[in-house]
């Protein structure tokens, strides 16, 4: 017997910028257990240059067929190397992006704190 687990995100964007999307997604996990939570969406030059921002969970919910709504500490941000010679110019974008999602990260933690 196959297990069919379904994750989308939806529409639901919070906030954006030129470089990341903070969003709510939605799914059914384990268990055909329903969960809902939230993700930031690397986009652009933040995709180009391998730069994310994760949101750090609270815990770990059990996946018993009850709904699951997760709940965040903050974020952080992650970034890797790319398997290219870089230019004078690629770096100054990575530069650029690194400055973005510190801002950004720190609006979602912002949020993080009245809204959770």
């Amino acid at each position: 017997m196959k297990r069919l687990i379904r994750a989308s995100a939806t529409d639901d964007v919070i906030f954006s910028s030129e470089y990341f999307d903070f969003i709510r997604e939605e799914g059914i996990g384990i268990n055909n257990t329903p969960w809902s939570g939230l993700a930031v969406v690397s986009k652009g030059l933040a995709k180009k240059h391998v730069v994310e921002i994760r949101l750090n969970t609270i815990g770990f919910p059990s996946f018993d067929g009850e709904p699951v709504v997760y709940k965040y500490r903050d974020c952080e941000i992650a970034h890797g190397m790319r398997s290219v010679k870089e230019t004078l110019e690629d770096t100054e974008e990575y530069i650029d992006v690194l400055e973005a999602a510190l801002d950004f990260a720190r609006d979602v933690n912002d949020w993080l704190k009245v809204n959770q």
